[in-house]
């Protein structure tokens, strides 16, 4: 039998990626107290994807980029999760 390498999503992003990813959270989108509605993860996953700098990602990869920027969603249930983003984020001005 030949022993099979870890297995890794296809779906997981490439190193530099993640890193450009997380960086535009970080600049773009500020949190706040109370959940925001209006910009769900898909919502802000477009608004990535048509940054001059953005790129495709897909939903479920924008939501692990969400939680590594520390930000929690506030029912996981959903598809499209909501966050406590606050309408003065850079991005959403």
């Amino acid at each position: 039998m030949t022993k099979r390498k870890k297995d890794t999503s296809e779906y997981e992003l490439p190193d530099i990626q993640k890193n450009a990813l997380d960086n535009w959270i970080a600049l773009n989108i500020l949190p706040q107290k109370i959940s925001n509605k209006n910009y769900t993860s898909y919502a802000l996953k477009l608004l990535f994807e048509q940054t001059p700098d953005g790129f495709f990602i897909t939903n479920k990869q924008f939501k692990e980029a969400m939680i590594r920027c520390d930000f929690s969603p506030v029912n996981k249930n959903k598809l499209n999760w909501d966050f406590r983003v606050s309408l003065k984020s850079p991005e959403l001005k």
